[in-house]
């Protein structure tokens, strides 16, 4: 597998399609407050894209370990283990890890009409980082989040993924979070796993039910009544959402990612890249290209 830049060996990304982030506003529980596009990365220098953002976004970013800082209005911020800040994106001017202190990064972007309540709530009258005690729930609540936005295509996992992003935002304040357990891993779920897992390769429908340890056509009617998708809907919906975080880096190609998502070759990449996001990957690339990042990944 070639190697890419741009993205810690540790990170998790979602990112919500134009069409779907239309339903969401029209959408009367989740019009007022919606993620638009989220991440997890891990000991790295890579940070969320600021360009081509739209005008009514807000920016949340939470480092869980390391260093870094972040510009706003021609003022530095440095930022430290357990600082975190909200703010209008259209106000961060930069925003990059220390180079001895690679971070290990939580963030969204976000809107809504209570978009600016939120972050006052957060952040007061200033835009100086905040300091947020570690919670454990915290971090389940992110995972959770990002698990049901591989099933964005359905509108109760929006409404869910927009009501526990709202409670994960507001956890900054609290100072006591208990976690809460979950069930034990069905079969749809470790298949899920399986996926995620195994992005570069071309995963089979057979190959997917024989790890499950059912049969072809009960593993996909289990499935689709889990996840209101069938498996290889969802599975290239996962390929998608990884190659919209390599595009943000002008320096990796269309051909590598195809390749580093086992399609079959770019253009075939490219046509189902464009069914997904109703953009090419070329015209996805030019948007939201970030500035090279240093660092460099081995695979995932």
């Amino acid at each position: 597998m070639i190697m890419l830049p741009g993205a810690s060996l540790h990170c998790r990304y979602a990112v919500v399609p134009g069409n779907i982030h239309r339903r969401i506003k029209n959408h009367p529980l989740c019009n007022n407050f919606f993620v638009s596009e989220i991440g997890f990365d891990e000991e790295t220098r890579y940070c969320p894209s600021l360009s081509d953002r739209r005008t009514d976004e807000y920016l949340l970013l939470y480092v869980a370990r390391g260093q870094g800082h972040y510009q706003s209005k021609r003022l530095r911020y440095e930022l430290e283990e357990n600082d975190f800040f909200v703010m209008p994106a259209r106000f961060v001017s930069a925003v990059e890890s220390a180079s001895d202190s690679p971070w290990t990064i939580y963030w969204a972007f976000f809107a809504g009409e209570q978009a600016p309540d939120v972050a006052r709530f957060l952040m007061g009258r200033d835009y100086k980082p905040k300091k947020a005690k570690p919670l454990v729930g915290r971090v389940a609540q992110f995972n959770d989040i990002l698990h049901h936005l591989d099933l964005m295509d359905n509108i109760e996992n929006l409404v869910y993924v927009n009501s526990r992003f709202y409670s994960f935002v507001c956890s900054f304040k609290l100072k006591v979070l208990a976690a809460r357990n979950h069930g034990k891993k069905d079969r749809a779920i470790h298949t899920i796993e399986y996926m995620r897992e195994n992005l570069d390769k071309a995963v089979t429908l057979d190959e997917l039910a024989e790890r499950a340890g059912l049969s072809v056509s009960h593993y996909c009617a289990v499935f689709k009544r889990r996840t209101a998708q069938t498996p290889m809907q969802l599975f290239t919906s996962m390929k998608i959402q990884r190659a919209c975080q390599w595009l943000q880096n002008r320096n990796v190609t269309i051909k590598t990612i195809a390749y580093n998502l086992g399609f079959f070759d770019q253009y075939h990449f490219s046509k189902v890249f464009k069914d997904a996001m109703g953009v090419s990957p070329k015209i996805y690339k030019k948007q939201r290209s970030s500035k090279p990042v240093i660092s460099q990944i081995e695979g995932y």
